[in-house]
Formats: structure tokens, C-alpha cells, sequence
């Protein structure tokens, strides 16, 4: 992540730790949600950024009776079509618990999308859509996409920030999941792109200019730009299930 984009993230988590209090309905609307938890009158009595610890959430609700609230929040503009997880070939590989035929299979695919002078070539081509859909399945989409939204520290609320707008959906984690892992579709794009699900890619990252290939070659698998990525249509994503409260904000 750029200074640039951290600098971001930390903004709208202050934004939505000011906004999500303003409202007493909201408190109500996100306290009802999880009832089970919190007994009745509930008061929040703490928001605050958990993101400078770098752990996955970023913002920590505290409600009357000892329970916590942890959110995941994405900011955005337009559709968002945001990236969510980056990491080496090897690192996806090892923590989605894919063979070595199909790590080998990635490897090729994004070595000859790198060297290609056509940057319009797929990075799945057509004769190795077979065996990548035959390893990729519903349910390793769903740990991907579960991963790519809640990480290891399991929040329970999911936040969509669309800051052109000025509008902040809150939805909880697990109904969102559930609505995903029921709905997903693997396959591959004409444009030679992993697809999850409507809203979920998977795909090489390149575009990582001159300074990294300064650095290394393109063909290097340590190469920023043979990254892979999963990436997230937030405009699509927040039309899929109503969300716990929504709240219009002044910047």
C-alpha cells in the first residue's frame, strides 16, 4: 500500500469512527443487528481505528455489556473496482492450498503476459481454462473471497464508503458471506480474467511502471507487476443485500 492510499484508509476510518456516533439511530440500527450479543438499551461507548495496529479490521466498536464490534472498511469512488489482496504467485498459492501444477500453471500464464508485446493477450489463455477451473472451485472461490474481505481477524461489519457521494453502507459480515458463498460463479473472462463471482476477480497485477523494472525483470516472479490480485466492484457489491444503516455525511 502507497503512503498515498494508508493515508486515505486512515482518513475515512476517522470519518466513519465520527459518523457511525452522530446518529443515534445507527447505533440502534447496528446494536438491533446483533442482538444476540448485547442485551437490551445498548449504548455504543467506544469507535475507534484498530488500522494502526496493522491488524485486518479497521475500526472497533464497543457495545454496553463487554462486546465488540470489529468493521472492515473499503472506500471508494465510482464503481470502485478496488483491489482487496496482493501477494506473490507462491504466497496465493500456499495460502489457498493450490497443487504445484497449478502453481506452475500461473507461473507460465503471468511470465507470457509480462513478455507480451500485445498487452491485449490473456493471462488465462484458452488452452489452460480447463485445469485452472478444474482446481478453482466454488469452494476454494469462497475461501478467497471470505479471505479477501475478512482476513484472520473476523469482523462482523462491513463497510462500504462511496466518498464521491458521501454515502456510508453498513452491512453485516456474515449475512454478506453467506449471500456470496451462494451465489458464486467461476470462470474466465473473455479477457482472459479470473472470475469469482459478479463482483470478485482474480488477475494479474502489472502496471508497475519504470521504477520497479529498474529493479527487476519482467519476467522476475518477485516483480511487483506478476503480483496476483483480487479485486472488488463496490458499486455492484453494495446493490446485493440491504444494509444494517446507511448514512449521508457532510464532508
Amino acid at each position: 500500500m502507497t503512503n498515498q492510499n494508508a493515508a486515505q484508509g486512515t482518513y475515512y476510518e476517522n470519518l466513519f469512527c465520527r459518523e457511525i456516533a452522530k446518529d443515534p439511530q445507527n447505533i440502534k440500527n447496528i446494536a438491533e443487528a446483533f442482538s444476540e450479543l448485547a442485551p437490551r438499551n445498548q449504548k455504543i461507548e467506544l469507535v475507534e481505528r484498530e488500522g494502526q495496529y496493522g491488524k485486518k479490521s479497521d475500526v472497533l466498536i464497543s457495545i454496553t455489556g463487554g462486546q465488540n464490534l470489529k468493521a472492515s472498511i473499503k472506500s471508494f469512488k465510482g464503481t470502485g473496482f478496488n483491489q482487496v489482496t496482493r501477494m506473490k504467485i507462491d504466497a496465493f498459492v500456499d495460502r489457498f492450498d493450490f497443487s504445484d501444477n497449478f502453481k506452475h500453471v500461473l507461473e507460465k500464464a503471468t511470465i507470457r503476459k509480462a513478455m507480451a508485446i500485445n498487452r491485449k493477450v490473456n493471462w488465462i489463455s484458452n488452452e489452460d481454462t480447463d485445469f485452472i477451473l478444474s482446481e478453482l472451485n466454488q469452494n476454494k472461490a469462497f475461501e478467497i473471497i471470505k479471505d479477501s474481505l475478512q482476513g484472520e481477524n473476523t469482523p462482523k461489519l462491513f463497510v462500504l464508503i462511496k466518498y464521491d457521494d458521501q454515502i456510508i453502507w453498513v452491512y453485516k459480515m456474515e449475512e454478506l458471506l453467506d449471500y456470496l458463498k451462494r451465489s458464486i460463479k467461476v470462470e474466465i473472462t473473455k479477457s482472459g480474467v479470473i472470475s469469482l463471482h459478479s463482483c470478485f476477480t482474480i488477475q494479474r497485477k502489472g502496471g508497475n511502471g519504470k521504477r520497479e523494472d529498474s529493479l527487476r525483470k519482467k519476467d522476475d516472479l518477485d516483480h511487483g507487476g506478476n503480483n496476483i490480485q483480487v479485486k472488488i466492484k463496490c458499486l455492484p457489491l453494495s446493490k446485493l443485500l440491504e444494509p444494517i444503516t446507511t448514512i449521508k455525511y457532510d464532508d
